[in-house]
């Protein structure tokens, strides 16, 4: 039926006709080849857009983890700062048991030594009655002294024990002349050492 009108047409309509055919029908095959480009393009589009938000996420992961990193070096750091500054229990004993041997390397003479037993810090009446977990392997050990010399050579003695990595406090210190001495005083003071079990569990 259209072939029949189409030939009734004179020949300038019948080549306008042939045009706009070819027209449409380039469009159509234009619209059908672009609409597979178009939807594949979105679709790329989505898949690109995912990638980028799942490389965000992992980028800010990463960064959580390096400053969960540098925060973990910072506490070792500081843990082993305070670990450097406590005793294990056998470096206790000898640095006791050392002390009247340093004392007489100064001259001075040893009148008196009492060591206490190790005691834990959450033994103390002011803790809690459940002591805190940082500090079940911390004691504390005290030891009374008593040495008569050269003021000069008991102030060298002091310094010398509290002059190394550990702390070492010094508490107190009375320093007076017996009846009848003029030139070697008495001198009586409290040392506290504070002790780290869980050192002995390493050593």
């Amino acid at each position: 039926m259209i072939i029949d009108k189409l030939t009734k047409l004179d020949e300038p309509k019948r080549k306008t006709v042939a045009v706009l055919v070819v027209l449409v029908v380039g469009c159509v095959c234009y619209f059908a080849i672009t609409r597979d480009s178009v939807v594949k393009l979105w679709a790329a589009k989505a898949n690109y857009a995912g990638v980028q938000a799942a490389y965000i996420e992992t980028e800010n992961q990463q960064t959580n983890f390096l400053n969960l990193q540098k925060q973990l070096k910072e506490k070792e750091k500081q843990f082993q700062d305070v670990q450097q500054q406590c005793f294990s229990s056998a470096k206790a004993v000898r640095f006791f048991e050392n002390i009247n041997t340093l004392a007489l390397a100064y001259n001075l003479k040893p009148i008196s030594r009492i060591i206490s037993e190790p005691k834990k810090l959450s033994d103390n009446k002011a803790d809690d009655e459940k002591p805190k977990p940082q500090q079940q392997f911390l004691k504390t050990q005290s030891a009374k002294i008593t040495v008569s010399g050269n003021y000069f050579d008991i102030v060298d003695f002091v310094n010398e024990l509290t002059d190394r990595p550990q702390k070492v406090c010094i508490t107190n210190l009375h320093m007076a002349l017996d009846a009848g001495e003029k030139f070697n005083p008495k001198a009586s003071f409290k040392i506290i050492l504070i002790i780290d079990s869980f050192k002995d569990v390493r050593e």
